[in-house]
């Protein structure tokens, strides 16, 4: 019998600051999402103010059922072993299980360039994966490994 809990759904969101040309910003997104996929979304835009009242457009794509499982594997294929092993470890503190989501950040820059790489800067792309119902930590970590983005 296989895992019960599934991923409802991904969200991806990411800043583009005054200063950054917005279809940049929204390349680094499509290049975490697998071709087919790319070409059936659709990208939110939201203009927002900046702490110095300089304009920010927050860029969001949501993506939910098979569709959101088919990216995460293509996550995956991107990431070496090294950013999956440290995903694994990482789960305690990236993972609310009130909430059942698991939450990433990748470098917006790599994005843009073609690579996934985690980072903790400021400049990134938030990920946000989406368990069905708050599964305990280890059947998260299972879901995860299942999809190839922990070994």
């Amino acid at each position: 019998m296989g895992i019960v809990t599934k991923v409802v759904g991904i969200e991806i969101a990411v800043h583009a600051h005054a200063t950054e040309n917005i279809e940049k910003v929204k390349r680094a997104v499509y290049n975490l999402l697998p071709e087919n996929v790319q070409k059936e979304v659709i990208i939110e835009e939201q203009t927002l103010e900046g702490h110095y009242n300089n304009p920010i457009t927050r860029i969001t794509v949501k993506i939910r059922g098979k569709k959101a499982e088919e990216v995460l594997r293509y996550i995956a294929s991107k990431l070496d072993t090294i950013d999956r092993k440290i995903l694994g470890t990482l789960l305690s503190d990236r993972y609310d299980r009130k909430t059942g989501r698991f939450y990433l950040r990748v470098s917006k820059q790599d994005a843009y360039l073609g690579y996934i790489r985690f980072s903790d800067g400021d400049d990134v792309i938030h990920i946000t994966i989406i368990m069905r119902g708050s599964p305990a930590p280890e059947k998260a970590l299972s879901v995860l490994r299942d999809l190839g983005l922990v070994s």
